[in-house]
């Protein structure tokens, strides 16, 4: 069976690297996500990243949105170059979606 997962080193950790990606990456908006993509130097592989803000009161379902994240960035990978930065950001009204509608909206931002 082959093993899924989300590995710290395909995450972007760093607030620097959030904030380059979001300044200076290109940009494609959806009803409830904005995806960012950014071109890095080296080609160790698409980084990715998660921003759920704090307008989501419920950790609860801010969690479960990361989690439906995750998921679609993790059975994607393959679509994103291999010196890419991606940044999902999820605004407050993601709360309300159901995940399957999440899932659909977030395939359509990702590139082909």
């Amino acid at each position: 069976m082959k093993r899924e997962g989300f590995p710290k080193n395909i995450r972007i950790k760093k607030e620097s690297e959030f904030k380059q990606t979001f300044l200076l990456g290109a940009k494609k908006r959806g009803e409830n996500l904005i995806v960012f993509h950014l071109l890095r130097e080296d080609e160790s592989g698409p980084k990715f990243g998660i921003k759920v803000g704090r307008g989501i009161k419920k950790a609860v379902i801010r969690n479960r949105i990361k989690r439906a994240v995750r998921e679609v960035l993790r059975r994607n990978k393959e679509r994103f170059g291999k010196n890419e930065n991606v940044v999902v950001l999820c605004k407050s009204t993601t709360a309300d979606m159901n995940l399957p509608n999440l899932r659909r909206e977030l395939e359509n931002l990702i590139p082909q």
